[in-house]
């Protein structure tokens, strides 16, 4: 699929709650909102801003984990979508889904222990983005980022929901160990932590993705972790803000 075909149908799945919801569950066997909630664990803090809301689904679970959550997205129809599901779960208030911009929040400096992005376009590559995020951000909080997410071709359903993955994104849709020319980096030395869920979290250093996303320009200092299971495969790539130093005064 090229480019231009590929746009046009993120178009027409963002003007559409219902195409939207299908495409974002179905070529990916169920598994988007499990990798949606991986931020969950990673968050700081208890004022969240999320980067493109979506149908709002990221929006549900923060309130209901009682965290101080606001979105700003740039298509109406996922803002009307995000609002009527907090409508629907009676949480919090649905004004806090916001239409804009993620190149100009609508935020004053230091708003944002958090600021989150599950599955972004190319606006978290633009300068301006993560320029605003650092803005937005307070000392200390962080940016967290599921930049992509891999279907492993296990059983009997996967494999053919992989293929669908790379005919409709393109072969970049594959990470890690399945993309080419990077697999000399998945068996360099790193930091595994195994979960309860049976998930393991590895901390990748000088990680193959997230590379674009330009952290270090605004001070970001850059974590990249990569989430495995039995059957899929999720990069996330978190900006921390520096701290401001400690008072002499207060020691």
């Amino acid at each position: 699929m090229t480019p231009t075909i590929r746009k046009w149908l993120f178009e027409i799945l963002y003007r559409n709650r219902y195409l939207y919801r299908f495409a974002s569950t179905v070529p990916f066997a169920g598994q988007w909102r499990v990798w949606q909630q991986l931020v969950l664990s990673r968050i700081r803090g208890m004022d969240v801003l999320e980067l493109g809301c979506g149908l709002g689904d990221l929006q549900v679970d923060l309130r209901k984990a009682s965290y101080q959550s606001k979105a700003i997205e740039r298509s109406p129809q996922m803002v009307a979508a995000a609002r009527n599901a907090l409508r629907r779960h009676r949480l919090g208030d649905p004004a806090n889904i916001i239409q804009g911009s993620a190149q100009s929040l609508p935020f004053g400096d230091a708003s944002f222990d958090t600021v989150v992005s599950t599955f972004p376009s190319e606006y978290i590559y633009d300068p301006d983005t993560i320029a605003e995020v650092e803005r937005v951000l307070r000392p200390g909080g962080r940016l967290i980022v599921i930049e992509g997410a891999n279907l492993l071709p296990v059983g009997f359903i996967q494999p053919l929901l992989v293929l669908i993955q790379v005919l409709v994104y393109g072969p970049a849709a594959l990470f890690g160990r399945h993309k080419q020319g990077q697999i000399e980096e998945v068996d360099a030395p790193r930091k595994q932590t195994k979960h309860a869920d049976d998930t393991v979290t590895e901390v990748i250093p000088d990680a193959w993705f997230g590379r674009h996303i330009p952290l270090e320009r605004f001070g970001l200092q850059r974590r990249s972790e990569v989430v495995r299971s039995r059957r899929w495969e999720v990069y996330i790539t978190i900006g921390e803000k520096i701290p401001w130093p400690a008072d002499p005064k207060e020691s």
